[in-house]
């Protein structure tokens, strides 16, 4: 039996979740995400696709290359109104949808102008002059109309004025000495304009349909899409090892097991860890008389693969309660393993786990691929995702549990803003038509964009699927990016679910506790200590938001004093279990 790729099916038949449908609509809001996926996912075969949580990266895949066609298209179509006209002769024609263009520029400059304030147009004293922030996406138009040190806000309107009216005579002069070629000029800025208006429509139609349908997947994946599919689904993930550092600068207050980057890629922002690590002796029970060696267990009396199978069974159960008391709760196994380890040993990323491998590792303690028992808890469509990844090792008559959790918050609400009133149906559509010929000045001075489409695409066409399974010289298959991480919120500005979230951590937690306690128990190995810790564990309210631990009235060495006002309370230690 796999183990890895058993979820594969069940996923891919289910309707999309409210984060896949606001990924989906993401590209096509936000052109930095946009390229992300493309950059990142949909023309990166060398590096593995980060797993995904509580969506599916397909569909997102797929809308991506159409918001970026979508998006190309006016801007190829800019270019072509000038350039064509050049090509087939017809310089005047040239002359005058450039003129036009010009105006169009100036237009969205002087709209711009309106909510700058005239002292800071004021020119300075320093030599290098820092323009205001609505006019620094027009720093070359800037640069061209007025002189090297900037003038008040009313010399620079009227310059503004004065390079309209220039133009606009020049389109008249054309337009009286050429008229057919002043014809030809208004055909192109109609076919122009019907482009625009077009594209507006079809992206909003699309947005209608990711809010509707029941399926976003596309019936035939390219080879690309399956290569990634693959990947999201596989029980391994390649995490980046972060960059060695001898500087000795470093802030000594950082006290995180995983360190400053978390390696649960994909899974979201560490919010909470055991640091350190639980450990519990394995002694017998009912044994208090006697000394260590008498009272320890030689030979553990259970494998690390039977704990880890047992309380796998101890949580299922939370996910078939009634609906009104169910804690959705999916269980996986995980196995990390470094980047610069697989580039060494290429063994260690298999196409799939057995069973008997995947104990195998388990049972490993000094295994490089490191093994987490996976409780997944989505929230509100998966716009909120919490892991519990859970470790278990046996080593030195130890039992040792290492718990960490992650959090994926919810996307952008220009992500969700489909769902909302006006914003779909009918009217959304006529409305995203006119709202997208409003966005022809910004394509005419970002017009060269086009070029880094057209270099993407050339990229998807000539590089291979998938270049994770073949070793290539100096070249690491770790996962970068994660797309669900990079649209999520931060922690820290999570609000009234952040307390939903943390219960349901808790009570996971709690869970996996008692399972364990009944474990041991069951195998003839004293918890009264276990019990005690777990005990603070469960009712610690320390918890790790990923910052840095600041360790204030603290005192090191022989005779060493700290004061403390008496009427200030002494502060909290940060280990959550001793």
């Amino acid at each position: 039996m796999n183990a890895s790729d058993a979820p594969l099916a069940l996923e891919t038949t289910l309707e999309p979740t409210a984060a896949t449908r606001h990924l989906c609509a993401g590209v096509y809001k936000d052109e930095r995400f946009r390229d992300l996926v493309i950059d990142e996912v949909c023309t990166a075969p060398h590096r593995r696709v980060a797993p995904s949580y509580g969506f599916d990266i397909v569909p997102v895949m797929r809308h991506a290359w159409r918001a970026a066609a979508l998006r190309a298209l006016p801007r190829a179509a800019v270019l072509a109104s000038t350039a064509g006209p050049l090509f087939t002769g017809s310089a005047p024609a040239a002359v005058l949808i450039a003129s036009g263009f010009g105006l169009l520029l100036l237009l969205r400059l002087a709209v711009r102008l309106r909510g700058v304030d005239s002292q800071s147009m004021t020119a300075g004293s320093s030599r290098r002059r820092r323009l205001p922030d609505p006019l620094r996406a027009h720093r070359l138009l800037f640069r061209f109309l007025l002189p090297r040190v900037t003038t008040p806000k009313a010399r620079v309107v009227k310059r503004v004025i004065t390079a309209a009216l220039w133009l606009a005579l020049t389109i008249l002069a054309i337009a009286v000495l050429y008229p057919r070629q002043a014809l030809a000029a208004l055909g192109l800025a109609a076919a122009l304009t019907f482009v625009y208006l077009a594209v507006g429509t079809t992206r909003q139609l699309i947005l209608n349909r990711i809010l509707r349908a029941p399926v976003l997947r596309p019936s035939r994946l390219s080879g690309r899409q399956r290569a990634a599919d693959r990947q999201q689904h596989h029980m391994c993930a390649v995490y980046r090892r972060t960059r060695h550092s001898d500087d000795e600068d470093d802030d000594l207050t950082m006290f995180t097991l995983f360190g400053d980057e978390s390696p649960f890629i994909g899974a979201g922002e560490l919010v909470y860890q055991w640091n350190p690590p639980m450990s519990m002796q394995l002694l017998r029970a009912e044994s208090d008389d006697e000394p260590l060696h008498e009272r320890e267990h030689a030979v553990p009396p259970f494998k690390a693969h039977e704990l880890v199978e047992y309380l796998r069974e101890a949580v299922l159960p939370l996910n078939a309660d009634s609906h009104e008391v169910r804690l959705p709760a999916e269980v996986r196994d995980r196995v990390y393993v470094a980047e610069t380890d697989v580039a060494m040993e290429r063994s260690l990323l298999p196409h799939h786990f057995t069973r008997s491998e995947l104990r195998s590792i388990i049972d490993t303690p000094e295994s490089k691929q490191h093994h987490f028992l996976e409780i997944i808890t989505p929230a509100n469509g998966s716009e909120f995702v919490a892991t519990v990844l859970l470790h278990v090792s046996l080593q030195g008559r130890t039992l040792i549990l290492s718990m960490a959790a992650c959090v994926l918050a919810h996307t952008p609400r220009s992500f969700q803003r489909c769902e909302e009133f006006g914003h779909h149906g009918a009217a959304a559509v006529l409305w995203a038509a006119f709202n997208e010929l409003s966005a022809l000045p910004s394509d005419i001075q970002y017009s060269w964009r086009v070029l880094p489409y057209l270099y993407r695409v050339a990229k998807s066409a000539v590089l291979p699927r998938d270049l994770t399974r073949t070793p290539i010289r100096n070249i690491l298959i770790g996962s970068r990016v994660s797309i669900r991480e990079e649209s999520s919120q931060t922690w820290t500005k999570v609000q009234l679910e952040k307390s939903d979230i943390l219960g349901r951590l808790k009570t996971i937690e709690q869970r996996l506790l008692s399972a364990s306690s009944d474990f041991l128990q069951s195998r003839g190995v004293d918890t009264s200590g276990f019990n005690d810790r777990a005990l603070k564990i469960i009712n610690s309210g320390i918890f790790n938001f990923g910052d840095n631990n600041s360790f204030t009235n603290n005192a090191v060495g022989d005779a060493a004093q700290v004061n403390v006002s008496a009427n200030r309370p002494a502060p909290a230690g940060n280990g959550a279990a001793t």
